[in-house]
Parts: structure tokens; C-alpha cells; sequence
């Protein structure tokens, strides 16, 4: 999903600039089905769920656990690290619709709120997968947190990274010079309605900004967010992004997670500081909550730092068990 923090911020500050500039030409658009010769993966699977056709892995055997991708992303973004869980975990990792080489959402799963989190319940539905762990980066922290609040007996564990509790535009964020420029030149004048194709340059200049350290992303990366993101044109309105504006709809979710949660931060992400922990935190009021920053990297920890991210969540799933207080009973007379 356009990265919730990121790419809603972006398309916010580029909306008000007041030097925006009529777009040039998009490039030519990519079929889903050339994506998919380019960028399947010897796991990939596809189903036809709710009228919309899902990518999604299902490999290993043990302790589900469900891994779900952030804005203008794609499962890929666990690729790296699925392997390494297969060997004790069952690993079920999916592309949102519209995403990845998931086909579009049709009108009535569109129009439907929180269509993403109905997707998800639906494919673990078709799984028969009755309890799982959840792990979510960003806007996929946000689908994954909405789940655990709608089903909390399917739910052992939450790991939520670099997660919002409200619609992240950016306000008062200070882009990068190569950035805004990008912004300023691939995106419509007010009014202008189109999808926004951005160009290779303008991903080179997203990772640059938004990693903690730019070199972890790769021209491979940069020339896959470039293709991932211009394909053919189809509504691509999230019901998560709306349901993060009403701040009590939020509250509420955050309030029925009842899962022990672990917390794993990117220091340097530049939409979603470490301050802004608290707030997901202190949401969390019926939840044992469990907190781990690393200190070099940026908005998506697992696709930058896929060996610790690894580590960290295999480390919350079988070694360590969350500890609840019980109060003492009464003492006998």
C-alpha cells in the first residue's frame, strides 16, 4: 500500500506544493501478467477470493505465522527471510489487491470497509488456519492489528513495525531536496485525477529518503518498486487508510488486541520517529506490549535488516513467552 507513512506523506506535501508541475507522459504501463513472469517466486500460489484473484506463499509446517506487506509493496518485501522461518514456521506471506500480483479489488469488495482485513480473514478461511501469528510493516501492521481486533481467539502473537495509529501525512516533515524534486515533477496539477505514474528516478529518490541506510536498497529493489507500481490503472483506494483517519474506529481495534505484542522500530524513519511508539503503546491497553528500536534503519525494517527481522521474530515466537502479572489469590484462613 503506498507505504501508509510513506508515500501518503509524499502524495500530501506534493498535493500542496505550490510549484507542482503538469506530469510528464507516464511510462508504459506493465501487465500483471509480464510482473508475474518477472517477479513470482518458486512458492508463488494464486486464489480467487472475495471476486479478487491474490498472490500469496503458504510453505513449511509448524506454528503459522501470517506476514503481511505495507503501501505500494508486495510480499517480496519477506522473501528474503521466508526460507529461514519455513524451517520451524508454516510462512503464509500474500499481496494485498491492487498489489504485489494481486489483481484489482472489484466494486463491491471496494466499497466495502476495511476490504483488505476481509481479504486476509478470507484467505485464512480458505487455509483452514485457525490460529496464526501476525507480523505487519507499516499500513500491513495496520491490516494486521484490525485482524487480531476482529478475530482475538485466531491470534497468538502481534508484530507490528513501524506502525501508525492514525493517517501519517508527513505534516512538517522535511524532504529531501532530490525527493521533492521528484514529487514536484511527476505529480498532476491540481485537478488532475489520472493515476500518477512516478518514474524510475522518483523510487531511486523514495529508498534514498526513506531507508535508514540508502545502499541497502538496490537498483534491483528500485527497478521492482518501478515496476510494481505501473501497472494498468484500477481504483486503489485503501479502506485501512480511511479507517486510520477516524481516530475512535482506531482506538477501539487497538483496544481488542488482547495478543501479546512486540514492537519493532526503524530509529530512522523520518514519518514515523521512535516518539511515535508511544501512541500505538498506550492504544494497546489490553495487550502485554514489548518494544525493540534498531537504531539503523529506517520505515521498513524488513526489508532492511530481513536477517534481524528474522531473528527478532522467530526470537518472540518460540523463545521467549510473554509474561502476564496474576494476582495473588487471597491467603486461606
Amino acid at each position: 500500500m503506498k507505504c501508509l507513512a510513506a508515500m501518503l506523506c509524499a502524495l500530501s506535501l506534493a498535493g500542496s506544493a505550490a510549484h507542482a508541475q503538469e506530469a510528464p507522459a507516464p511510462p508504459e504501463t506493465i501487465s500483471l501478467a509480464e510482473l508475474e513472469s518477472r517477479y513470482r517466486l518458486p512458492q508463488s500460489r494464486f486464489i480467487d477470493l472475495l471476486g479478487a484473484r491474490i498472490h500469496y506463499v503458504d510453505v513449511g509446517s509448524g506454528p503459522v505465522v501470517v506476514l503481511t506487506h505495507g503501501s505500494s509493496s508486495s510480499l517480496r518485501t519477506f522473501a528474503p527471510m521466508i526460507e529461514r522461518l519455513s524451517r520451524r514456521y508454516r510462512v503464509i506471506a500474500w499481496d494485498e489487491p491492487n498489489m504485489g500480483l494481486s489483481g484489482p479489488p472489484p466494486r463491491a469488495l471496494y466499497d466495502r470497509p476495511l476490504y483488505p482485513v476481509l481479504v486476509l480473514e478470507a484467505l485464512l478461511d480458505r487455509l483452514k488456519i485457525d490460529r496464526a501469528s501476525l507480523a505487519g510493516v507499516s499500513s500491513g501492521g495496520a491490516i494486521s492489528f484490525y485482524y487480531a481486533a476482529r478475530n482475538p481467539g485466531r491470534v497468538e502473537r502481534l508484530i507490528l513495525s513501524n506502525t501508525p495509529t492514525g493517517r501519517a501525512d508527513g505534516k512538517g516533515m522535511a524532504l529531501s531536496a532530490a525527493l521533492a524534486r521528484e514529487l514536484a515533477a511527476s505529480t498532476p496539477q491540481t485537478g488532475r485525477k489520472s493515476k500518477i505514474y512516478r518514474p524510475r528516478s522518483y523510487w531511486r529518490a523514495f529508498f534514498d529518503f526513506y531507508t535508514g541506510e540508502p545502499e541497502r536498497a538496490d537498483a534491483r529493489l528500485v527497478d521492482e518498486y518501478y515496476d510494481m507500481n505501473r501497472r494498468p490503472a484500477a481504483p486503489d483506494r485503501l479502506a485501512i487508510v480511511e479507517a486510520l483517519d477516524d481516530a475512535a474506529l482506531t482506538a477501539d481495534a487497538l483496544g481488542k488486541v488482547r495478543a501479546p505484542v512486540l514492537l519493532v522500530w526503524g530509529a530512522r524513519d523520518p514519518v514515523l520517529p521512535p516518539a511515535s511508539i508511544a501512541s500505538l503503546r498506550d492504544a494497546l491497553v489490553n495487550a502485554q506490549v514489548s518494544t525493540l528500536i534498531l537504531p539503523d534503519v529506517g520505515h521498513y525494517p524488513p526489508l532492511e535488516a530481513p536477517e534481524r527481522f528474522a531473528g527478532i521474530l522467530d526470537g518472540f515466537l518460540y523463545d521467549v513467552t510473554p509474561y502476564r502479572p496474576v494476582a495473588p489469590e487471597p491467603a486461606k484462613r
